[in-house]
């Protein structure tokens, strides 16, 4: 299926408010106001004029925009699309452009959304939040891993402030963070991580791509015993948009720290969110082979420190492997 970038005419309208726009007749602007309707946004007629309903789910580049406080940038750039392959693979053809840090990319729907190690990433069509952000750190590059635990410190935080102090659901959450990327919600996976860069002579940037499962259909059938969907867990219709742009609040500070060298304090906020980082029992999966070790810490830039059954100290790097509990029995 082909990309499909946001109509202009939903643009217009997040910017025009409740005032809208007049209708009219010509044959762009009812092709544009059909799309908008085929993808769910809510539209109101009055007085020969539409205007979009404003709510805290939709998403709408210039709702995100003005709603996104700018911390660790001057002003977020917002990319939408109704439909695209990857988040990751727009957001790049955008750094290699030259995009500025700070820049959006979100979409409803992907059609080959990227996980971890060439896996696929389910992303049905509104059911659940898929962006990229673009960033152009200053750290030594050899730092750029803990990326991945800047993005999952937010998210996990985010996903508290459901609770408190946002009100949106009416208990706190079963959190935890499994290394490297995958946030887990009453031990279910719940939203993962993909941290892309690229160097490309002095071009230099940090794709942190994010799938978050919020509403029915945003699990396959297939993975319901290993992944959950945020509205289920809670008992609470949780607002996308709202969701969204509270995580890029967050990821701006934690950024930040991560920008003034603070990467043990951020290692420390990433550890006291997890149950698994030292001491836990687990298999590590490299191609068709498992093998058993016990976690032990993490280095400096985040990867994680494994003992082997025959006492050897290793480092395991994101990107190569995968790691999972390990059954007991």
């Amino acid at each position: 299926m082909s990309t499909l970038k946001t109509p202009s005419l939903l643009i217009d309208l997040g910017h025009v408010g409740d005032n809208g726009l007049p209708l009219n007749s010509a044959a762009w602007f009812q092709k544009e106001l059909a799309l908008c309707k085929e993808w769910g946004f809510q539209l109101n007629y009055s007085n020969n004029r539409v205007s979009l309903q404003f709510d805290q789910d939709q998403l709408v580049p210039y709702w995100i925009q003005k709603e996104t406080p700018a911390i660790a940038w001057d002003w977020l750039r917002v990319h939408g699309f109704f439909r695209a392959g990857s988040t990751n693979s727009e957001a790049l053809e955008l750094a290699r452009k030259g995009t500025p840090s700070g820049t959006l990319v979100y979409t409803e729907e992907q059609t080959a959304g990227k996980g971890r190690n060439g896996r696929s990433w389910f992303s049905s069509a509104g059911r659940g939040l898929y962006f990229t952000i673009v960033i152009r750190p200053t750290q030594p590059l050899r730092f750029w891993p803990l990326l991945t635990h800047v993005a999952s410190v937010a998210l996990i935080e985010t996903l508290k402030d459901l609770f408190s102090p946002l009100k949106i659901i009416p208990h706190p959450l079963a959190l935890d963070l499994k290394w490297p990327n995958d946030v887990l919600l009453s031990g279910k996976k719940c939203a993962g991580i993909l941290l892309e860069t690229m160097t490309e002579g002095l071009n230099h940037a940090a794709l942190v791509g994010l799938g978050i499962n919020v509403r029915k259909g945003s699990v396959p059938e297939s993975l319901e015993k290993t992944a959950a969907y945020l509205e289920k867990m809670t008992d609470a219709v949780v607002p996308r948009r709202q969701l969204l742009v509270r995580f890029l609040q967050n990821f701006q500070e934690f950024f930040l720290m991560f920008e003034q060298g603070k990467h043990k304090d951020l290692l420390e906020r990433w550890k006291s969110n997890s149950s698994m980082w030292d001491g836990t029992h687990v298999w590590i999966t490299e191609g068709n082979k498992r093998r058993s070790a016990i976690t032990c810490g993490l280095n400096e830039i985040g990867a994680l420190m494994i003992r082997t059954p025959e006492g050897n100290l290793e480092t395991v790097l994101a990107g190569d492997i995968s790691v999972s509990r390990m059954v007991e029995g």
